[in-house]
């Protein structure tokens, strides 16, 4: 595209006519001026430029044609002489009618004031204000009333203006941090960069956005879509269970209270509390305390409580006269949030195995009872023991809960029984408690007698769910993290590949998978007596000391001096290709120059003319000179 000097064009990042002054090579760009500011000149790239053609200045020049007519035609139209409306006028005028005869009165009653009232349909206030007015200046134009304007908060923007607020609001004031004024600064830098100057006061940009960006959408932009759905969405049915043990919950959460060693009394810390919750009757199925960090075995060990009849469980803790716990039973679906420890593959398969159906939990909507269940425990039961301890709570100075902490992890299983025991006794919706919900949901129903449902092999279902290894057979048994196991029905089966399960809380025990069942190996190390029982200890005891199959730091000084000496080292073989190395260069000189060989003989016999003591001692060792094809040197 040629342009010439002086010649008007358009730009496409900016409004408005340019002049194109010269063009400059050494940059490739355009040096252009604005036909209709004060700016300076400034560079342009040659793709921003468009060529003004004849067809658009010539719609231009209609257009300022049309307008101008229209603005000719307005200005030929009879005008009123006056300033004000018709209407206006009549109303000035009822107004002096009635409002100068009491502006002439001696004295103006309250019964003039009132007639002046119904008169006008006015209030107190209004006729004293126009009284005054007309005191003022006695004409009727000071009685004339306003034209209605722009109501309050209601703003008259362009299209472009309002764009730009729009963006602003998007992009701008956004994150944690967020404010109006964030908004109001990049609106007004992009009004400029747009030469824009009829921008909004930034209290009008303050109104503006308090009325038009929700709460709604400060969160999305904020927290995201995900989290705004869950805040502002209604869901009117929610969960929609029928009977007990239709929907069951499962969750971690660490303890409101610090244990103690019951022997040396010393801290241990908060043991780590996994919930199994009912939905349809908000009552406690089963729980595992451990000082261990949540994980699928917990899970397995709550889990197994859950599907199990209490009656053995108060009886080996003494409380099988004063409690009752009549809630056991095998759920129908499995539903949980995102944790990993709750999702897990061998916790799914498991659970798919005995018929229950795993499922996540979508939305806050669809939980929430678990999370209820761990608030009747922790807040209102633990925080109020000895040694109590809120989540997420500033310390105040000097309060130390480890100090005051009293209570055992066995202490602390009892006392969590007894409360959920109490809690099963408490009335909630339709004035029914845990436990008559439960009752009515198993029973005689519809002639039939229905009963908790419950898994044929509980031990089986326990350790589906524990974690899995998957190693191979060798000869002398099954090896997993150092232990090792026997072959069981795998003897005479090297190198086939099994699933093995170890009890984390006696690693004594493991179980390995045959025919779809689990069979019980026994451990068989030969140090088996310094093996401890938990997995935990057998961590720690993996984790310290020399790691396996490493050289200590002495072991590594030793290699190096191993290296140090074979590299000074002379063999017979190197010894060997040296004297034919020697031979061959003495018969190549001989050939060439018999000379040489001579006066190096010379030399030589001149050389071994020694003492026999000096012929009779060893040559010094030392490393050989290289020689031409020695690459394994």
């Amino acid at each position: 595209m040629e342009l010439i000097p002086g010649e008007s064009v358009f730009l496409k990042e900016r409004k408005g006519f340019f002049i194109v002054l010269r063009y400059n090579a050494e940059s490739d760009k355009y040096i252009v001026q604005s036909s209709d500011t004060l700016e300076g000149p400034w560079e342009v790239d040659r793709d921003s430029v468009l060529k003004v053609s004849l067809d658009i200045t010539e719609r231009m020049r209609s257009e300022a044609l049309a307008i101008d007519t229209e603005r000719r035609e307005k200005a030929e139209e009879l005008q009123p002489s006056s300033r004000y409306t018709d209407d206006q006028i009549l109303i000035a005028r009822k107004r002096e009618r009635i409002i100068k005869p009491l502006y002439e009165a001696k004295e103006i009653t309250k019964a003039d004031k009132v007639w002046a009232m119904e008169k006008l349909d006015i209030k107190l206030t209004v006729l004293n204000e126009l009284l005054a007015k007309y005191r003022k200046w006695p004409h009727w134009e000071s009685l004339v009333p306003g034209r209605p304007g722009r109501p309050k908060g209601v703003n008259q923007f362009s299209q472009e203006v309002q764009d730009v607020m729009v963006e602003a609001s998007k992009k701008d004031a956004v994150g944690p941090g967020k404010t109006v004024q964030a908004m109001i600064n990049g609106a007004r830098a992009r009004l400029l960069e747009l030469n824009i100057d009829d921008a909004p006061s930034a209290s009008t940009m303050r109104r503006w956005y308090e009325q038009h960006v929700s709460a709604r959408e400060e969160a999305t932009k904020d927290m995201g879509s995900k989290f705004a759905r869950d805040k502002y969405n209604s869901y009117e049915l929610g969960v929609h269970t029928t009977h007990a043990l239709q929907l069951i919950h499962a969750d971690n959460s660490p303890l409101d209270c610090h244990a103690v060693d019951p022997d040396t009394g010393k801290w241990l810390g908060r043991p780590n509390l996994t919930m199994i919750v009912d939905d349809h009757t908000s009552s406690y199925l089963g729980f595992a305390l451990s000082f261990r960090a949540p994980s699928r075995n917990t899970l397995a060990d709550a889990m197994l409580m859950a599907i199990q009849p209490k009656d053995a469980l108060l009886e080996e803790f003494g409380l099988k006269r004063e409690f009752v716990w009549m809630q056991y039973g095998a759920g129908e679906v499995y539903r949980v949030d995102g944790g990993g420890d709750l999702n897990a593959k061998t916790v799914l398969a498991g659970l798919d195995k005995h018929g229950i159906i795993p499922q996540r939990r979508k939305r806050p909507q669809s939980g929430g009872k678990v999370e209820r269940a761990f608030g009747k425990i922790n807040p209102l039961f633990m925080q109020r023991l000895h040694g109590a301890i809120a989540s997420n709570r500033k310390m105040v100075r000097g309060e130390n809960p480890q100090s005051m902490a009293k209570y055992s992890i066995q202490d602390l299983f009892i006392l969590i029984i007894t409360e959920i025991c109490v809690w099963h006794e408490y009335s909630g919706s339709a004035r029914l408690t845990p436990n008559q919900r439960w009752l009515e949901s198993f029973g005689i129903r519809d002639g039939v007698i229905s009963i908790p449902r419950t898994l044929h092999n509980p031990k089986q279902f326990w350790i589906d769910i524990l974690h899995e290894r998957n190693p191979r057979v060798r000869r002398e048994g099954i090896l997993t993290i150092e232990l090792l196991y026997e072959a069981g029905p795998y003897k005479n089966q090297v190198g086939q590949p099994v699933r093995i399960k170890i009890d984390h809380n006696n690693i004594h025990h493991a179980w390995v998978e045959f025919k779809g069942q689990w069979e019980e190996i026994r451990l068989i190390n030969k140090d088996i007596k310094k093996i401890p029982k938990t997995m935990w200890e057998w961590d720690i005891k993996r984790k310290f000391g020399q790691p396996k199959n490493q050289l200590t730091i002495q072991g590594l000084l030793y290699l190096n001096a191993q290296r140090r000496l074979m590299g000074t080292l002379i063999t017979d073989q190197h010894l060997k290709r040296l004297e034919q190395s020697r031979e061959l260069q003495e018969r190549s000189l001989n050939a060439l120059s018999p000379d040489l060989i001579a006066d190096s003989v010379d030399s030589t016999s001149t050389a071994t003319a020694s003492t026999p003591d000096e012929r009779s001692a060893p040559a010094p060792r030392g490393p050989a000179p290289p020689m031409m094809g020695d690459d394994d040197l």
